[in-house]
């Protein structure tokens, strides 16, 4: 019966968990650190871990290899925008939806009542948390939280102790910050230390496996200096946009040297900086915790500590960035599911401070969820008149659907349906537009541009005017000219030139905003112009006689104000008499 209800749970919640990922998903990444795995992953698709020099564990450098293999075969730019942010999302999509699997066996198992159940992997698989630092940030905090968590779960259970030193380890090459574990998994491991060591051979065998492929390329050092030796130093400040006890009483950005209460760095001093005291404050709770952990007899006590100890972590050491308490979620999740009655208040404040310091950041927004709001409303409003009018369809449905014997793994397969088409639409629509000329038919960035007015910047040729790809919802070009309203670009034609073709559009690096007028003239006439073109909308083609012109030019009018008005001619093709 147990298992019966686990798996209503799960299937109920990991869906909607996929759902809400793949929605947020939608939404704008941070840029920066967008940059980082841009740049990863052209250094793996062009020199593979050999000469790999970024600053992240290897396990999930493996996974952006992969990234950039997919990009390889699929002969498709490495840039940022949605299809990186999606691909290097996967590990979060699994590990998310994962987590919302074990919650489900945990309220199955220690029978909570079907409403808290709900409420509690609610919180799960909607936690707002979650969903701003992974699939709206573009961040993989949550994936080696996931081998913690197992790494805390097995240590806690005989039969699965073997289990517990290797997924501590994955934890660990995964992400170096999951080194915030240590003393509760360290205080569980010396208590059961008769059954627990015999699980380090098998932590020796993952260690080795994740370690081979750098290994053969002859980078491990290098990868290892870089993610675990370097990062320590990387930010010398006493908070870097972490709301914690430094930005409190010393404010954002500043150095984590400088003593405290103006105190002069010289003689001891120094011990009275942010760099010192946090650590030393660090150290005495993880003693704290240490000391609980060798006594802790429930997996209750186990995720309690946990959560404390990962805020702590957030909160005393210097260092810290807006998204480190992300850390302590997970853990919260688990405990909330396991001790409803103690856990949810302080499940609910924690993940309430961690999504308003991430929001403070990077929040909800971006061009491309207009669509998907937009479609939302509209489902919710047709929904509500279909039970208005027929107030027993969707308990009739949902009965129905509860008699369907699904299997377990029912989520990760609609996520697999989900991610693998998305990701195939993506890359096609990356791969740049072909097209074929005629013998009497050439590109009209084939001549030289003979002069031009630009508001904004200067117009290029076969790149957006900002410099990226020519891109129309998510649609690449390869050919054409990249402009800004308000603008004119001359060109002097050859005598038997016939026609011209073309297609315009705002391009996808305005971020959904800007409206155009195009329109393509001659002096003292207008040959063709467009409607009002908005971003994020479909590109409108033309075609337009200019025989006997010796000179055109194509012009970009802003409809209002020119914010945002990133114009593209695309595929601009000058046809010949023959």
């Amino acid at each position: 019966m147990n298992r019966e209800k686990a798996i209503k749970y799960f299937l109920v919640w990991g869906v909607i968990c996929l759902i809400a990922n793949l929605f947020c998903t939608q939404a704008a990444a941070f840029g920066g650190d967008q940059g980082y795995w841009e740049n990863w992953v052209k250094q793996l698709a062009n020199n593979g871990l050999e000469r790999f020099n970024g600053n992240y564990p290897p396990l999930y450098v493996f996974w952006l290899w992969i990234v950039a293999q997919v990009h390889n075969l699929a002969n498709i730019p490495i840039e940022k925008g949605t299809l990186l942010k999606f691909f290097c999302l996967w590990p979060i999509y699994f590990g998310h939806v994962g987590l919302v699997d074990i919650a489900s066996r945990l309220v199955s198992r220690f029978k909570l009542p079907d409403l808290f159940a709900h409420l509690a992997l609610a919180f799960v698989a909607l936690n707002p948390a979650l969903l701003l630092d992974g699939p709206v940030w573009g961040q993989v905090d949550l994936f080696p939280c996931i081998f913690g968590i197992a790494a805390l779960y097995c240590i806690n259970f005989r039969g699965m102790l073997k289990y517990a030193a290797m997924f501590f380890a994955l934890a660990l090459l995964a992400k170096f910050q999951m080194i915030l574990l240590l003393p509760i998994f360290g205080g569980i491991f010396l208590r059961r230390y008769r059954q627990s060591w015999r699980g380090l051979p098998l932590m020796a065998v993952a260690i080795a496996l994740v370690f081979l492929p750098f290994v053969v390329a002859g980078n491990l050092s290098n990868l290892l200096i870089h993610a675990y030796l370097n990062t320590t130093e990387q930010y010398p400040f006493s908070t870097y946009n972490a709301a914690n006890i430094w930005m409190f009483f010393v404010g954002n950005t500043s150095r984590d040297a400088n003593p405290l209460f103006g105190l002069s760095p010289e003689g001891i001093g120094f011990l009275l900086s942010p760099a010192w005291v946090g650590k030393i404050l660090f150290v005495i709770v993880s003693i704290y915790v240490l000391k609980c952990a060798l006594f802790a007899k429930t997996l209750r006590r186990t995720f309690e500590l946990a959560t404390w100890e990962a805020f702590a972590f957030f909160l005393l050491l210097p260092g810290m960035h807006e998204r480190y308490l992300i850390y302590a979620i997970p853990f919260a999740c688990v405990w909330m599911v396991l001790d409803m009655k103690k856990a949810w208040p302080w499940s609910l404040l924690v993940t309430g401070v961690c999504a308003m310091n991430i929001s403070m950041v990077n929040g909800f927004k971006g061009a491309d969820l207009w669509t998907y709001v937009s479609g939302l409303a509209i489902l919710c409003f047709v929904a509500g008149i279909v039970n208005n009018f027929a107030p027993k369809a969707f308990p009739c449905l949902i009965r129905i659907l509860g008699r369907v014997p699904f299997p377990r793994w029912t989520p990760y397969a609609v996520l697999c349906l989900f991610i693998f088409p998305m990701l195939i639409s993506e890359i096609i629509g990356l791969m740049p537009v072909n097209v074929e000329l005629r013998s009497n038919q050439f590109f009209l960035t084939d001549l030289p541009m003979d002069r031009f007015t630009q508001q904004y910047r200067t117009p290029r040729k076969d790149r957006a005017v900002d410099g990226n790809t020519l891109s129309v919802r998510g649609q690449q070009y390869k050919n054409g000219i990249g402009t800004h309203a308000n603008s004119e670009l001359y060109f002097k034609m050859p005598e038997n030139a016939d026609t011209l073709e073309f297609i315009v559009a705002i391009d996808d690096e305005s971020g959904g905003g800007g409206s155009v007028r195009f329109s393509v003239c001659a002096p003292g006439e207008t040959l063709w112009e467009s409607d009002v073109i908005y971003g994020n909308r479909k590109p409108q083609s033309g075609k337009v006689y200019i025989g006997g012109k010796p000179v055109i030019y194509l012009k970009a009018d802003a409809d209002g104000d020119n914010a945002y008005d990133h114009a593209d001619w695309l595929n601009v093709i000058v046809t010949t008499r023959q």
